[in-house]
């Protein structure tokens, strides 16, 4: 299953899994065994500190994760159930799935708001839904996000952050493919009004992701791992194929891939991603275009828009300039 090392095309400019990351992923791959970490420390300030703190014997770091997690999940499940009253459920995506999922203990997987996925048919129910619950919006625009030229919602409530979204990417119009028909299929249930989506799509989400930010964090590239081994055992490495060919980022998602089986001892199929390398969209620049940030999201946006969406997007830019105010984009 692991395989050789690959060229990794646009990854060679990312930092590359450090000591720490790479012994904390044989550790989990191994079964997460209590006293079984043999890498370095990582001190309080590392990405994984959270994650190794009982290994380390850091029980204030371990509290004070666990008290936030704990505090996160809590005030979330205000609007939760609601959600659930309404017979709908909203899709948890990377930490907010992962922390209780894949990591050996919620408070391991540190994340600074709770992701969640709603479909388009729900959007504005969604909203209403967390408005009534108390949270109030921290995202301007409105419009741009029920009509779908942005994707995500942010929502406030006594300092916790829910960020919803109906696509992977901040500017749908931007995105090069397709998400997987079968996204919203073969769901796990998380809790009443939460999902988590089915191991090969929330791995493939993670890893878009991942391409889309200049720099790669270490828990991120344990996320990536921790999903290869569910893939593994659920056996739908065919799946994510499929799903990963659809977004016409095959090749960049190969290297992402090459990097977490070669550096990580991620169980990937060879197979697998010798097909995906060789697939190349043409489309794949759109993601370095993105990592260059300043202006350049919303000017993509604008080439990829069509009809009345562009005209209204041109609308905000052209208010944006007038009245000096930052364009809009994900911070």
């Amino acid at each position: 299953m692991r395989s050789l090392k690959y060229p990794l095309g646009n990854m060679e400019k990312t930092a590359q899994p450090d000591a720490i990351t790479k012994a904390a992923c044989k550790w989990l791959l191994a079964g997460a065994q209590q006293g079984g970490y043999s890498g370095p420390d990582p001190g309080t300030t590392h990405d994984l500190a959270a994650l190794l703190s009982r290994e380390t014997d850091r029980k204030e770091i371990s509290l004070s994760c666990a008290a936030m997690w704990f505090r996160q999940e809590q005030i979330t499940r205000t609007a939760l159930r609601r959600i659930a009253d309404e017979g709908i459920s909203v899709w948890a995506i990377k930490g907010f799935d992962l922390a209780r999922s894949v990591y050996p203990f919620p408070g391991g997987r540190p994340m600074c708001d709770a992701d969640l996925f709603i479909e388009k048919r729900n959007r504005q129910k969604v909203v209403r839904i967390f408005r009534q619950a108390g949270w109030s919006k921290e995202s301007p625009g409105d419009g741009i996000f029920t009509s779908g030229i942005v994707s995500e919602m942010k929502m406030l409530k006594h300092g916790v952050m829910a960020e919803l979204h109906t696509h992977i990417f901040y500017f749908p119009a931007t995105f090069p493919g397709k998400l997987p028909a079968d996204l919203f299929e073969h769901g796990r249930l998380l809790e009443p009004g939460l999902m988590g989506f089915a191991w090969h799509n929330a791995l493939l989400l993670v890893i878009i992701h991942l391409l889309t930010n200049v720099s790669i964090r270490p828990v991120w590239w344990v996320d990536v791992c921790l999903l290869c081994l569910k893939v593994t055992e659920a056996g739908t490495w065919d799946k994510f194929m499929r799903g990963a060919f659809e977004t016409k980022l095959g090749s960049a998602i190969a290297s992402t891939l090459a990097c977490a089986s070669s550096e990580l001892e991620a169980p990937v199929p060879e197979k697998m991603m010798q097909a995906l390398q060789r697939c190349r969209s043409g489309r794949e620049d759109i993601i370095e275009q993105l990592k260059a940030g300043r202006k350049i999201p919303t000017l993509l946006n604008l080439k990829h828009l069509t009809g009345w969406k562009r005209i209204s997007w041109s609308c905000a830019l052209f208010w944006l300039i007038l009245s000096g105010k930052r364009p809009l984009k994900r911070e």
